[in-house]
């Protein structure tokens, strides 16, 4: 099992419409398997169950069942051998320790980028499109708050600032679409698997939910970049640009 998670409206739904031409790997919707797998790793752990679990036989029994709980989670969603879990979750460090302690290896965690500046325009663009009414430039940290962008992309941030920064491989989202064949080819050569010659035309596999935002997971039927007409005042621009830790040398 393989991770996908960073930044949103980068390219995430994308690249997992091209890996799933590959008739060996299987990317999930964007998946609550991390949540599940959180859930039953820490019922072992708690003050107040501590004596349901207090037995040798029990304690021991706790990374066997969940490798079983992994295996039997995924041959119900698939028969293919390679599978990668999409959720940004996976970019908090407690979920990649956990991850290592399960199953006994780091995680390879696939991290598309964008400029900040062209995340938050493709955000503003699905707002206006979906009449959003609380959406404005002006109360930009509201829309853009928890799990729409700042906790992956703290999350991120973190998780690169620390020892586990070699567990993700990131790419721009600008290479996926501009230069996809090779960004594909360097993505399979980070997870150690055999590549596949990717079409240029692509389609989601199954459809997922759009979060009260309607074209949120839609992407065009032949990967290009959208030119876009969406100005971000010069102000945030400048900040927005600052924000783009992962290119600063």
């Amino acid at each position: 099992m393989f991770i996908l998670a960073g930044l949103p409206r980068s390219g995430i739904t994308v690249l997992s419409a091209l890996l799933n031409q590959n008739p060996k790997i299987y990317v999930t919707t964007t998946s609550a398997f991390v949540e599940i797998l959180w859930r039953c790793y820490s019922v072992w752990d708690e003050e107040k169950r501590v004596e349901n679990f207090n037995t040798d036989k029990l304690k021991k029994a706790k990374v066997p069942f969940l490798k079983g709980m992994t295996d039997s989670y995924f041959s119900q969603l698939t028969d293919k051998p390679i599978v990668i879990d999409k959720c940004r979750q996976w970019m908090n460090i407690a979920n990649i320790e956990m991850y290592i302690k399960v199953y006994g290896e780091r995680p390879k965690i696939l991290c598309p980028v964008r400029s900040v500046d062209e995340i938050v325009i493709s955000f503003a663009e699905l707002y206006i499109k979906n009449k959003t009414s609380w959406w404005s430039w002006d109360g930009i940290d509201n829309w853009l708050s928890g799990n729409q962008f700042y906790d992956s992309y703290y999350q991120m941030k973190e998780a690169l600032n620390s020892e586990y920064k070699d567990c993700f491989h990131l790419f721009e989202y600008d290479d996926l679409v501009n230069d996809t064949q090779n960004t594909m080819d360097n993505i399979y050569k980070f997870l150690e698997v055999d590549g596949y010659n990717h079409t240029l035309n692509v389609e989601v596999a199954e459809i997922e939910s759009d979060w009260g935002l309607d074209g949120l997971h839609k992407i065009r039927k032949k990967i290009s970049k959208k030119v876009s007409n969406t100005l971000i005042p010069s102000d945030l621009h400048t900040t927005f640009n600052e924000m783009n830790f992962w290119r600063v040398t």
